[in-house]
């Protein structure tokens, strides 16, 4: 109960004090006092007020209490307390005098009753219509929000299929292509000139399926089937494979140790992006890669030495960037910088307890 509204009835009982004898402002009083509990127990308060109802002129404390038992409870118990404010305002008890049977003043008091009765009630159903209104409104504002965020989710699969139907197309066509060329150029060249035509045949049809991999990945975000499974340190073999006979691997210490998925698809991200980088800048170098565990943390090193050949095709940057970003978001880092010896160096510390085990 607000203190303004305790203090209005207050003010009627103080104003009308001298009206009534000492029982009559006893029960003025605790109509006033009732205020206090009518938030939690309505109808209590209601039936504390009705003793100052008879004396016929102390309305708002009875008033306030039925509008909370029509606010907080239902319609048979507002009905109940509404008949019970109009019998108790309509009947001639004997301390008011005798009573005044005349058909007008009966018309007049049956009025003032019903009037008394009605308007808390019609206060507390517009009040609780109200409420009704701005809950509803909030869930229609919800609703929207949630259709709009389910359209944009849409939009944006629409897209990713629409991409990776272009990359499949184009992309794809390409590497397919060269595979075939490099396949038929294999079969037409002498013995010791094929290794390196083999090579690129196999660079090519690895790349062909990291990409049906990635398109698939772009098609259904949210699954991943078990015919193109994450690539993670058990590839790495293959990949160093591929890179040529100047890659060296080292993961003795990875012997029967089970990393998180998270961390080994990251771990061959980074790993093949930097032999994409050692072979860009520097194709005949040597390349080590290293890979062991540091106490809580997995600790990758991918090392090249200074090529006698310059750079085969200009970098964008992006290449360091993207490492970076896949080793912050499991809460590792990565350190990439040139060698004293005019080498290339790209260091990754990854915890091999990522947030998402935590989830």
């Amino acid at each position: 109960m607000t203190a303004g509204v305790v203090a209005l009835v207050a003010t009627e009982v103080w104003a009308t004090r001298s009206w009534g004898s000492s029982w009559a402002l006893g029960a003025s009083c605790l109509a006033v006092a009732a205020l206090v509990v009518c938030r939690r127990w309505p109808w209590a308060a209601l039936i504390a007020t009705l003793p100052a109802v008879s004396l016929g002129y102390v309305w708002l404390a009875p008033m306030v209490s039925l509008y909370h038992v029509a606010l907080l409870t239902g319609s048979a118990s507002t009905a109940i307390g509404a008949s019970a404010m109009t019998i108790v305002s309509f009947a001639p008890w004997p301390h008011l005098g005798p009573a005044d049977w005349a058909p007008s003043s009966v018309a007049l008091t049956a009025m003032f009753s019903g009037l008394v009765s009605i308007t808390p009630v019609i206060l507390a159903r517009l009040v609780a219509s109200r409420r009704d209104l701005r809950a509803k409104m909030a869930e229609l504002a919800l609703v929207r929000t949630r259709q709009q965020a389910f359209e944009t989710q849409q939009l944006m699969l629409q897209e990713r299929t629409r991409l990776s139907r272009d990359i499949h197309d184009t992309v794809g066509h390409h590497l397919s292509l060269i595979a075939l060329q490099a396949g038929a150029l294999e079969v037409s060249l002498p013995p010791e000139r094929r290794p390196s035509v083999a090579l690129v045949r196999k660079s090519s049809q690895a790349a062909l399926a990291d990409l049906r991999s990635l398109v698939t990945a772009l098609r259904t975000p949210t699954e991943r089937t078990e015919s193109t499974p994450a690539p993670g340190l058990s590839h790495l073999p293959t990949l160093i494979t591929a890179a040529g006979p100047h890659v060296a691997l080292d993961m003795r210490d990875m012997d029967g140790f089970a990393c998180p998925p998270a961390v080994e698809g990251a771990v061959f991200r980074i790993v093949q992006e930097s032999l994409t980088n050692a072979r860009k800048y520097a194709p005949d170098a040597p390349v080590s890669v290293v890979i062991r565990r540091a106490g809580a943390n997995l600790l990758m090193v991918v090392r090249n030495r200074a090529g006698t050949k310059g750079p085969s095709a200009p970098g964008s940057g992006k290449g360091i960037q993207g490492m970076r970003e896949r080793a912050a978001a499991l809460g590792g880092s990565l350190l990439a910088q040139p060698t004293q010896d005019g080498g290339f160096m790209v260091e990754a510390l990854l915890p091999l307890s990522t947030p998402a085990d935590h989830a």
